[in-house]
């Protein structure tokens, strides 16, 4: 097998599962921002949104839709990730993802929290007859 063949069959069996592994999926319908005092606000109910986190982009809606670049990423303690990431126009905008049910979203002077919905699981109970 030549090296060419190898690099081929690694990168078949490797590529789609470093991507799938990656992938994160979040819903949310409320949003909470700072002030000129960096104090939070109250929340704010919007209709149901998606974030979206896959290995090399973040998707998401706050104020405007994001479509972001990621550029770097450091694992923190407690399951939290930075994202260091570039928009449409080059701008940086910070993500930090908190456990998998809350995200900090830094744009500028914009600065929002969301706060993940609960995933609702089903669980089949087995008949006792």
């Amino acid at each position: 097998m030549t090296f060419k063949n190898l690099y081929l069959v690694a990168l078949t069996i490797v590529l789609p599962l470093a991507t799938s592994a990656q992938h994160k999926t979040f819903s949310f319908n409320q949003i909470q921002t700072r002030n000129s005092l960096q104090e939070w606000g109250n929340f704010q109910y919007i209709s149901e949104q998606i974030a979206e986190f896959s290995e090399s982009n973040i998707n998401v809606s706050v104020d405007k839709k994001y479509n972001l670049v990621i550029i770097s990423k450091t694992n923190l303690p407690n399951n939290g990730i930075i994202y260091l990431c570039k928009d449409e126009k080059d701008n940086p905008i910070t993500v930090m993802l908190i456990d998998n049910i809350k995200m900090y979203l830094y744009d500028k002077t914009k600065r929002f929290l969301i706060n993940f919905n609960k995933v609702k699981t089903n669980s089949v109970l087995a008949d006792s007859d």
